[in-house]
């Protein structure tokens, strides 16, 4: 028999408790504690739902901020001391017009600058800033001027060039930033004889020699005639001889740049001016090199005595050619030198022929000079006599060792000197 809800009432047969159902009321007090906590949690989740969602609403109605900076204007209060950045204008949006009809593109405008802004810029006085006195605009000038500053360059080869009126060896060099006897050695020897207008000469782009090659020249045997080391030639960018060994033989007629080489000392002529005797000088009177700085200008020359050698000891290592205008011989620095005739000291200094410090003597129509020293022991217009010690063997200019340059002149021109004196 099943109970009925209610005490008083009897439950009907079809609602009578016939399984193991058990009505909520008789279920025990853990359960329905259960079902308490679960309906607590469900009300919360509800509540954070809820404010999660009207914070993400807020967010998305919330205005973006757009608080652009303010253009800075110069007026009356602004002084030249305050540092001023320049300000664009906002961008906006400008509309690119399709000519063919399709949609517009909208494309950011530029940032520009407000032109009050940038008309003041342009007044403003640089030296109210400060810094005139600390920029030098001269220097800024001239680094910006692709015409003033104009890097030195090295010539890419041997370049022709035609002689014209009144070039002399010594002026063309400094005119290509070579030394006088670059000149003579990268020509035809005869180039000392006399420019000719309208002669065409080589121009080395350094200083050297140019070589022909003959009879199978090698590399070695140029190197040694000109004193320098092998491969200076055979690694010069000027002659085309990589991987070339020192002993191969080079092609007959070849023309080889020798970087650094030295030939046989070229005749120097100077300009001489001579004053005849009775020409308002009883005895005449002469000057060598005029313009040099050696040179001791108008000295009397009283004529010469007599004839004896300029060096007691010496090894004779080269002649008198047509190339080369005097004899060269070798001995020790500090080697006393002695005058070779009587006569006066007309020029004593250095000379930027390649002669180094020198020494030129007067004797009548005779002149001697003395090359390559180490020592000049006179001073100009004293007068000497044969054998007086002048100067010291050296080897000063041009010069590959130690020696004397020493050389006999008559009427200024050179002469082979072992026609005077017995060498």
């Amino acid at each position: 028999m099943s109970k009925s809800l209610y005490p008083d009432e009897p439950v009907p047969d079809h609602l009578a408790d016939t399984g193991p159902v058990q009505s909520v009321r008789d279920l025990p007090p853990a359960q329905s504690g259960t079902r308490s906590w679960q309906r607590v949690v469900g009300l919360f989740s509800l509540i954070g739902a809820t404010l999660l969602t009207i914070g993400a609403i807020v967010i998305m109605l919330s205005p973006e901020p757009n608080d652009p900076e303010p253009p800075v204007v110069l007026n009356a209060t602004t002084t030249a001391e305050e540092d001023v950045i320049p300000t664009a204008t906002p961008q906006t949006e400008t509309s690119v017009e399709n000519p063919v009809g399709e949609p517009t593109v909208s494309v950011d405008a530029l940032p520009t600058l407000d032109p009050a802004h940038f008309a003041d810029l342009l007044n403003a006085p640089v030296e109210e800033k400060g810094l005139a006195e600390s920029i030098d605009f001269e220097t800024i000038r001239n680094i910006h001027n692709p015409f003033t500053i104009i890097p030195e360059r090295t010539r890419s080869g041997v370049e022709q060039y035609t002689i014209e009126s009144g070039d002399t060896i010594f002026a063309i060099a400094e005119r290509y930033g070579l030394q006088p006897e670059t000149i003579v050695w990268g020509n035809d020897h005869t180039i000392t004889e006399g420019l000719r207008p309208g002669k065409v000469i080589n121009i080395l782009p350094v200083d050297g020699v140019y070589h022909q090659v003959l009879n199978g020249d090698t590399v070695a045997e140029i190197a040694a005639k000109y004193r320098v080391d092998p491969y200076a030639i055979i690694d010069s960018e000027f002659n085309d001889l990589f991987g070339v060994n020192p002993d191969d033989p080079l092609p007959e007629g070849m023309w080889v740049v020798v970087p650094g080489g030295q030939d046989v000392q070229p005749s120097w002529n100077p300009v001489v001016q001579r004053v005849e005797p009775g020409s308002g000088n009883a005895q005449g009177a002469i000057s060598f090199a005029v313009g040099e700085p050696g040179s001791c200008g108008l000295v009397t020359n009283p004529g010469g005595t007599g004839w004896t050698r300029p060096l007691s000891g010496y090894q004779w290592i080269r002649g008198f050619s047509s190339v080369h205008s005097g004899v060269d011989l070798s001995a020790p620095v500090g080697t006393p030198v002695y005058a070779a005739n009587g006569g006066s000291v007309i020029f004593a200094g250095w000379n930027s022929y390649g002669y180094g410090y020198t020494i030129v003597l007067a004797h009548g129509p005779f002149t001697t000079l003395y090359g390559h020293l180490s020592q000049i022991n006179v001073s100009c217009a004293q007068y000497v006599s044969a054998g007086q010690p002048i100067g010291a063997v050296g080897s000063s200019g041009n010069s590959s060792g130690p020696h004397l340059h020493f050389e006999i002149r008559y009427m200024d021109v050179p002469q082979d000197p072992t026609y005077t004196l017995p060498f």
